[in-house]
């Protein structure tokens, strides 16, 4: 699994400003439900069902929210950083800024685990996060997670 095959450009989004955890799902589902044929109340529903039994965040200002929709066809995602960190429950306290969320069919337990994985990896990296960070667009974000990808493979 490559990052770029379930990210675009168009779900790739940067300074965006939210005020809260609930924002940023609300976020997310929107841009979802553009990309995939899938109301943007499911995708909501299935990510928030998925934070009320633990957070998401991992750490180090790095948020992967994750959850399963019956509509939803292939596995998609999308990627914020937002202007202005959210508080997110992190298990190390530390406010969240860079928002990577999946949603996969309602049936794909190996996929998400691979997306997971592969997410978490690219994202384990300090100097990426930097980039990442210092990114001026959405369309520079996307091509700063495109050539990690391509590092992955």
């Amino acid at each position: 699994m490559n990052i770029s095959q379930i990210l675009t450009p168009e779900a790739t989004l940067c300074s965006v400003s939210l005020s809260s955890k609930k924002k940023v799902i609300e976020k997310v589902s929107e841009v979802m439900a553009q990309s995939i044929n899938c109301h943007a109340e499911d995708i909501y529903e299935s990510l928030f069902a998925r934070e009320k039994l633990g957070t998401t965040a991992l750490g180090h200002g790095i948020a992967i929210p994750h959850g399963r929709v019956e509509a939803c066809t292939k596995a998609t995602s999308v990627l914020l950083l937002l202007d202005t960190p959210v508080d997110y429950d992190a298990p190390d306290g530390q406010p969240v800024d860079i928002i990577f969320a999946i949603l996969v069919p309602e049936q794909a337990d190996a996929e998400q685990l691979k997306c997971l994985a592969e997410i978490a990896k690219v994202l384990s990296e300090p100097s990426l996060v930097s980039q990442i960070r210092h990114a001026h667009c959405g369309d520079a974000l996307f091509e700063i997670i495109e050539k990690a990808a391509l590092k992955q493979e």
